[in-house]
């Protein structure tokens, strides 16, 4: 049951790029950072209080504080980085979560780190690099795409940062609680960046960009409630490459829906990085 909560999160997540862009027509990233977790908040209390009837929070602790932050950090980057580029773009924050996770499962948890693991999540990353450069001269790259690879690197790592979170708490902590403390502080993380920009309004309101923005609040929610529930059997390094699944997804709705480019770089990436996933996960 762990392994489909987790694809099923995959498959939910695959719709951030399109919904991102469409709430990009009403707001802006900062804004969309604090409303997806002020809505997400909002469902997840109201969880809580039909199930236990009545809140509880925990607001103190390094790994809540932490969690919160971090994910802050991960919507910041991710909402900026999307809205300036692709739909798809959003695809690199799962391999340098991936990393990440790799590196603190054998630094912290000392977890064993196999040859086949090692290939297979350097053949992800190889895939993704290809797919961010998508045949364009340095010149091009650079002045393109360099801050929206900036901002998905910062969003990975505040993602991997908000995973371990979830995985020190799960064991002694209610998953319902242990979200909706993070995310208060992720909430208010978001609130004391939203002055460092102007107006966070754009453009009139629409209804696809309402329904975008009640909808990533709602992936808030549930998403990470499905993560919470895998993680506490599921390790690490293998729940987050499943989660990386969403890549083709998130690729083809793209495509699809707002006309993104597919080309033989993001083709052959995306090749490359399922046979990663291939190399990790087949026995």
């Amino acid at each position: 049951m762990e392994y489909f909560y987790l694809i099923l999160q995959a498959v939910i997540f695959s719709f951030g790029g399109l919904l991102i862009k469409a709430s990009g027509t009403m707001v802006s990233p900062m804004m969309l950072s604090f409303l997806r977790f002020a809505i997400g908040v909002c469902l997840l209390l109201m969880i809580q209080g039909i199930k236990n009837r009545r809140l509880s929070l925990k607001l103190t602790g390094g790994w809540i504080v932490a969690g919160g932050m971090l994910k802050a950090l991960h919507y910041l980057g991710e909402n900026y980085g999307v809205m300036r580029g692709f739909s798809y773009g959003g695809i690199i924050v799962w391999p340098i979560q991936t990393l990440v996770i790799l590196v603190v499962s054998v630094t912290v948890f000392k977890e064993k780190l196999t040859k086949r693991m090692a290939l297979g999540t350097a053949m992800c990353l190889s895939g993704i690099a290809l797919v961010t450069w998508n045949g364009a001269s340095a010149e091009v790259f650079l002045e393109a795409n360099a801050g929206t690879f900036i901002a998905f690197l910062f969003a990975g790592i505040g993602a991997a940062g908000f995973f371990v979170s979830q995985k020190r708490l799960v064991e002694n902590m209610d998953i319902v609680q242990m979200n909706v403390s993070m995310f208060i502080y992720g909430m208010f993380t978001t609130i004391l960046v939203l002055p460092a920009a102007g107006s966070h309004i754009r453009g009139s309101a629409n209804i696809p960009g309402l329904v975008s923005i009640l909808l990533l609040g709602a992936i808030t929610c549930v998403g990470f409630l499905l993560q919470a529930a895998a993680i506490r059997k599921v390790p690490m390094v293998l729940a987050t490459i499943i989660q990386s699944c969403t890549v083709i997804l998130s690729i083809l709705w793209g495509v699809l829906f707002y006309g993104d480019p597919l080309s033989s770089y993001v083709i052959a990436g995306t090749v490359l990085f399922l046979m990663g996933i291939g190399v990790v996960t087949i026995h």
